[in-house]
């Protein structure tokens, strides 16, 4: 391993950690769920997806179940604390009863912004480093911690695929602002720091000292990959040497703060994570004694738009726009932005949809290589869809794989349970949860006959009967 990058700051919080959350953790997935069940001192907090819970009951009673092993710490992907033109009331209130269902010691979103203009976006995208861009988040978070129980909300710095030309702030100012005016600590990215550091062609470690370390209440960490010259933090390979380089480096600094290991995709077998785990524990153990923080100022309230919103606002909706339109644009049409980081910036949206989608097919997904190529094409050829784009998405895959003899049982099966659930997706793409009973039938190849059947409510259990021939 690399030697750790000296670094200054002071440390955050008590010996438990934040919230009492302290330790590593991992993010808890059905691939995992068997061997954390097994080995449940493997970890000593899990996290889970808060909208993977609003869209499968299934997933929401697995986090309740969970609760009473671990720690639960809800995470957020789809607030958009970004957004110029405002939170998400209804998801801030969702958000908030998973958090009291769970009893959860903390809670946790992203600085970054998913949709503008009215678009979806689909992915998190990093702001403007301005202070318009951090005024508009303190006006959000005011707003958000309405809905959310007296808990503390953590917020966590994005990985960047777009530079924005009105750029103002170095990365580590920002953030030291965004604290700053929501008096809320950070969720530290360590391999978002990474990424961003590699591909703006400067020292991670001097990128990492530009942070408000004194303000980091909890890490994480992620492997990546490099793709034409690009580092991608994926979430779906190993942690790399110098990504826990640079993590000794940032806890000398915070001291022993919990960590957590994020894994989304081609899981290995557990004992490469448990290992990762391990390596993550023992450098927190050598990190020195956490100090206390300064006191944090009060956040900043709720009230009129901040000054720069509009103008954000357009911003962003000319991102959206550019990120989700049907048809790749010109290099003319992209300016001010640079050309290659708005079709990379595409080409990971494409890549998140079918991420998102196949979860959705579980029985379609055991065909990995298969179902993503197949996934690929279909999320190509149709626009994305402005509410539950994932389930309008994970529908189109697999009406397509049913017609493909070697996918065909398995999308069947997958594709009436959806259907049960939801109702689309309509001639906009548009996709709603099923609020009245549901029972159909599906025969499948070789003449075997299933039912879906599922009674009132969106949240209702779907059952599947297979009569006996």
């Amino acid at each position: 391993m690399e030697q750790p990058v000296p670094l200054s700051g002071g440390g955050v919080g008590g010996v438990g950690g934040v919230g009492g959350v302290g330790g590593v953790g991992v993010g808890f997935r059905p691939e995992l769920a068997a061997d954390l069940l097994a080995a449940p001192s493997a970890v000593d907090f899990v996290e889970v997806v808060a909208e993977a819970c609003f869209a499968s009951p299934a997933a929401r009673r697995e986090a309740a179940a969970i609760a009473r092993i671990w720690p639960v710490v809800p995470h957020g992907v789809k607030l958009s604390l970004g957004s110029a033109e405002g939170v998400d009331l209804d998801r801030a209130r969702r958000l908030g009863a998973l958090c009291r269902e769970l009893a959860a010691p903390v809670v946790s979103e992203h600085v970054a912004f998913v949709r503008g203009g009215g678009r979806e976006i689909g992915h998190l995208t990093a702001l403007p480093y301005t202070l318009e861009a951090a005024r508009v988040v303190a006006r959000n978070v005011a707003a958000a911690r309405r809905a959310l129980p007296d808990i503390p909300l953590l917020l966590e710095n994005a990985a960047r695929t777009l530079r924005f030309p009105d750029d103002a702030l170095d990365e580590g100012s920002f953030y030291a602002e965004v604290v700053a005016r929501t008096g809320c600590d950070l969720l530290l990215d360590v391999g978002n720091v990474y990424a961003n550091a590699v591909n703006a062609g400067v020292d991670p470690g001097a990128l990492a000292r530009s942070y408000p370390l004194e303000r980091v209440a909890m890490i994480h960490v992620a492997g990546g990959a490099r793709e034409h010259g690009f580092y991608f933090d994926t979430h779906a390979h190993p942690v790399p040497e110098p990504v826990f380089a640079l993590l000794a480096a940032v806890l000398a600094a915070t001291g022993p703060v919990p960590i957590l290991l994020e894994r989304d995709g081609d899981f290995p077998p557990f004992a490469a994570l448990a290992a990762e785990l391990a390596t993550a524990r023992a450098l927190a153990r050598s990190a020195p004694p956490r100090r206390s923080p300064p006191p944090a100022p009060p956040p900043a309230s709720a009230a009129d738009p901040p000054p720069g919103a509009a103008a954000l606002a357009a911003v962003q909706a000319r991102v959206a726009e550019l990120f989700t339109a049907p048809r790749a644009p010109s290099p003319a049409d992209v300016r001010p932005f640079a050309a290659d980081e708005v079709a990379r910036s595409r080409a990971i949206l494409q890549r998140k949809r079918v991420d998102d989608a196949l979860p959705l097919l579980p029985r379609l997904a055991s065909h990995r290589e298969a179902a993503a190529r197949l996934g690929a094409r279909c999320v190509e050829a149709s626009p994305r869809a402005h509410r539950l784009a994932a389930v309008a998405d994970a529908l189109r895959i697999a009406a397509a794989a049913a017609a493909d003899e070697r996918l065909a049982a398995e999308a069947l099966v997958d594709g009436l349970l959806l259907r049960a659930r939801f109702v689309g997706p309509a001639a906009d793409g548009s996709v709603r949860p099923r609020l009245l009973p549901f029972i159909r039938r599906e025969r499948l190849p070789g003449g075997r006959v299933i039912w879906a059947i599922k009674g009132m409510g969106s949240s209702a259990d779907v059952r599947i009967v297979e009569p006996r021939r």
